[in-house]
């Protein structure tokens, strides 16, 4: 699936990723959030550049994935300004730079923003199978509003699953949003 996004022509891409992010910017989960996290685009994920910077504008808390492969877990690290300091880290994502870096526990956090490689309508998500989100949703499942970014050629039918699994609460796509958890709003998600 992620060579069915590479080899899609960019234009179309670019579009369909202002799209998404768009419809994710006016969705209240997001309005809602004082503090969300959203990861840093690769190449084949749908772009998230405009959604750092308006919740950097919007003065909500923003934190990134910092991968650290030898404990094989995801660090959820505070940004202040955009992509300014960033350095590549594990798998060439960029993260802050460890000297400095802001910390914030997965419990501080009202909106994930995910990514993946393939979804299902019932919000299940093939990520690139390390497991390092699924590990890190675990432990805020039904407290945080969990939302994928996919463009729609990432959805498929059914996807096997297995117990690890951490479902989607949303999938944004440039033509939709799926709630499976219909109508989930932040202070719900807090209250469970």
């Amino acid at each position: 699936m992620a060579d069915r996004v590479r080899q899609s022509p960019q234009e179309p891409r670019r579009r369909w990723d202002e799209a998404i992010q768009t419809r994710l910017l006016a969705h209240a989960v997001y309005r809602e959030a004082r503090c969300l996290h959203c990861y840093l685009s690769l190449t084949d994920e749908v772009a998230t550049e405009r959604i750092v910077r308006a919740a950097l504008a919007d003065h909500k808390r923003i934190v990134v994935p910092v991968v650290e492969p030898a404990e094989r877990r995801l660090l959820l690290a505070e940004i202040t300004e955009s992509a300014r300091g960033l350095v590549p880290g594990a798998h060439g994502i960029l993260e802050p730079p460890a000297d400095g870096r802001r910390l914030v526990e997965p419990s501080g956090v009202d909106l994930f923003i995910v990514p993946g490689v393939v979804f299902d309508a019932n919000g299940c998500r093939l990520g690139r199978g390390l497991g390092y989100y699924d590990r890190c949703l675990a432990q805020v499942k039904g407290r945080a509003v969990i939302c994928a970014l996919a463009y729609e050629l990432q959805i498929i039918d059914r996807l096997p699953t297995a117990p690890h699994d951490v479902p989607m609460d949303f999938i944004v796509t440039e033509k939709r949003v799926i709630e499976i958890k219909s109508g989930l709003r932040i202070s719900e998600a807090k209250a469970d």
